[in-house]
Order: structure tokens, then C-alpha cells, then sequence
């Protein structure tokens, strides 16, 4: 039948645009995916607070703090140091960037979090209890482009107040 013929050769055409369509889509997808990634930096380095550059809000500066991190995508560990009044401290994270819920510990307190990219911005939202005590925050990091400064937003709310801190790390020699 001369009519099958041509209903045989339309479909066979249809079939391969969409084979092309969805080897064009698959195509576009995975080069968007390179690219978001591209714009991710990569954060590992020693990284030593510049008071003078910080604004602490209502707490006083910590004497020295320091950020040693290591990332390799999407994992991200950040040892966070610092001196104040009582001495010296030290935190742990062990963070994944993929939105799965961490935990860290230190002490009697524990944190649970969860970290996201944002663009070319790290967002770690956490919630931190410390026997009755709760609170919860956000810290926004993001590189700038010469990677020698990383900023530090940091946000923070307890029962008791709130308190927003931008902070300030330069790159310094490991």
C-alpha cells in the first residue's frame, strides 16, 4: 500500500528529530551543569581573620581566629580556631555542599547543618544545641575573585538575641 509507505517514512523521520532533540537537550543540560560548577570556587586554604576589615556586631573580636579548610567538591572540611577571653577553641565541620544534613560536635554541644551552593556562594544553615540552650544561623562564604579574601557572613539567633557579623579572612602561607 502506497499510504503505509509514507506513514512508515513520516514516523521513521519524527523518530529521529526526536532523537536529535533529545541528544541536543541531554547536550545543553550537561554543559550548563560544567559551567554552574565552574563558577564554584574552590575554598581550601589557611585563612586568618583581618579584624581591622571585620565588623563584629555586638560581640567583642576574638583576639585571633583562623579558618583552615579543605575542599575538594562536594566534600569540605573547615577547622575553625580561635582565641577570646577564655582561651583558645577549635570546631570541626565535616560538611558536604550537596544539602545533606552534617553534624559536628564539640563538647557538649552539638551541630546539625546543612550546606548549599548559592550561586558562587557556600550557605551553611545550622541549628546548635548546648544542654537546654538552642540557637541557629547561617553563614554565607564567598571567595573573591583574586582568592585572597574570603568573606564570612555570619548570622545568629538565640532565645535571648540576634546578632549579624561580617567577617574577613585573608590567605596566609600554610
Amino acid at each position: 500500500m502506497p499510504g503505509t509507505d509514507k506513514i512508515a517514512s513520516l514516523w521513521r523521520r519524527h523518530q529521529r528529530r526526536n532523537s536529535l532533540l533529545s541528544i541536543l537537550v541531554s547536550l545543553c543540560s550537561a554543559t550548563l551543569l560544567i559551567l554552574a560548577q565552574a563558577s564554584r570556587p574552590n575554598l581550601s586554604g589557611r585563612w586568618e581573620l583581618d579584624k581591622s576589615r571585620s565588623d563584629f556586631g555586638s560581640l567583642p573580636p576574638d583576639d585571633s581566629a583562623m579558618e583552615l579548610i579543605q575542599h575538594q567538591e562536594p566534600k569540605l572540611t573547615i577547622t575553625q580556631i580561635w582565641k577570646d577571653a577564655q582561651g583558645e577553641h577549635s570546631l570541626v565541620w565535616q560538611l558536604t555542599t550537596d544539602g545533606t544534613e552534617n553534624l559536628a560536635r564539640m563538647n557538649e554541644t552539638e551541630i546539625v547543618s546543612r550546606t548549599v551552593w548559592e550561586d558562587s556562594k557556600l550557605v551553611t544553615e545550622w541549628r546548635m544545641k548546648r544542654g537546654a540552650q538552642l540557637s541557629e544561623g547561617k553563614f554565607v562564604r564567598s571567595l573573591s575573585e583574586d582568592r585572597k579574601t574570603l568573606a564570612v557572613g555570619v548570622h545568629r539567633r538565640s532565645a535571648s538575641n540576634e546578632i549579624d557579623q561580617h567577617l574577613v579572612f585573608v590567605e596566609s602561607p600554610q
